[in-house]
């Protein structure tokens, strides 16, 4: 007679089936088809830099956005992928709005901005929802802010998903021009331009002509650098260019967050000497840039208090006028 042995494989599946029977495990579905799912999906946007360099608008530019839509007109997009949560890469170069369809419904009003490394489960069953997912989402640059660049956010699909990210990646989050005026042209008030909260209520749309109006959504907890430029082709001598704060948030509000117009602070920088270099085409005229940090990086200047609106920042030539007249390009980073 033959005896034959079960294989190590079948005793396990018979163990398996008879935990089943005893009501001791529950038993397991699987595909026999490669699984065509998965707990995440990635998606990647570039978005355009919503203030931005320019010789008429300066630095209050923006380009134009609806006040009664909390995702800019021009970035909006819809997705039609379900999930449990979404997680915008710490990576990332920009907030973004996201608004959540819920049970077949239409667009919530509401956005929830995200900032880099930020993670929102809208968990919650609305009525007739049962597993507390949403069904779609659309997402863009929230209403008001002025930086863009690459967004890169992960839709958690199963209620199981999740992320676990650190750090909070460094933005750009304000571009603008500036000119260098002399001494004696300086205005009776500096010129509203130097926000640290979003929506900005004095950044001008399109031409010029309409004023951006909400209430602010956004912070720049803590701003760590700028980068300039000087428009100059050359400069024979070392000049110096002022840093005129008027109205700042850290110092010049007193009990009730009144302005203080007085005094008047100010910070200084010198420019080094350097030849025009460079031949014909493109590479022709080249500008020399520098990197700032220290305490002019942390002054907000909103320009938020009304009748009139005050606050903000002047350049001053204090060089005898070797810099009256020429602009310097400004863009501003920080942490959300």
């Amino acid at each position: 007679m033959t005896q034959k042995f079960a294989s190590a494989k079948h005793m396990a599946q018979f163990d398996e089936f008879s935990q089943i029977a005893r009501a001791e495990a529950s038993p397991q579905t699987r595909s026999i088809m490669p699984e065509t799912g998965s707990p995440a999906q990635q998606m990647s946007r570039f978005f355009v830099n919503q203030s931005f360099f320019d010789d008429v608008l300066r630095e209050r530019a923006i380009l134009p956005q609806r006040p009664n839509e909390p995702i800019v007109a021009s970035t909006f997009k819809e997705e039609q992928v379900p999930g449990y949560a979404i997680g915008l890469h710490p990576a990332s170069e920009t907030p973004i709005a996201v608004q959540f369809k819920v049970g077949g419904q239409k667009t919530s009003s509401q956005a929830l901005i995200l900032r880099p490394g930020q993670i929102v489960r809208p968990h919650g069953q609305p009525k007739g929802v049962v597993d507390g997912s949403f069904s779609g989402f659309a997402w863009g640059l929230p209403f008001g802010w002025l930086g863009g660049g690459l967004a890169t956010i992960l839709v958690y699909q199963t209620p199981d998903a999740d992320g676990a990210w650190i750090g909070n990646s460094e933005v750009a989050f304000h571009h603008s021009r500036y000119q260098i005026v002399a001494p004696g042209a300086l205005p009776a008030n500096a010129p509203t331009n130097w926000p640290l909260h979003f929506p900005w209520t004095q950044a001008l749309q399109g031409a010029g002509s309409i004023i951006q109006t909400g209430k602010a959504a956004i912070a720049i907890t803590s701003p760590t650098r700028l980068i300039m430029r000087l428009r100059l082709p050359s400069l024979a001598a070392p000049a110096t260019m002022r840093f005129v704060f008027q109205v700042t948030s850290d110092f010049d509000r007193d009990g009730a967050g009144a302005p203080i117009l007085t005094p008047v602070g100010f910070v200084e920088f010198t420019w080094p000497s350097y030849a025009a270099s460079g031949g014909a085409g493109n590479l022709g005229t080249q500008f020399p840039y520098f990197e700032l940090a220290g305490p002019i990086i942390r002054f907000g200047t909103d320009g938020d208090t009304p009748n009139p609106p005050l606050g903000g920042m002047q350049l001053m030539d204090t060089s005898g006028g070797a810099l009256t007249g020429a602009f310097v390009d400004i863009t501003r980073f920080g942490h959300i």
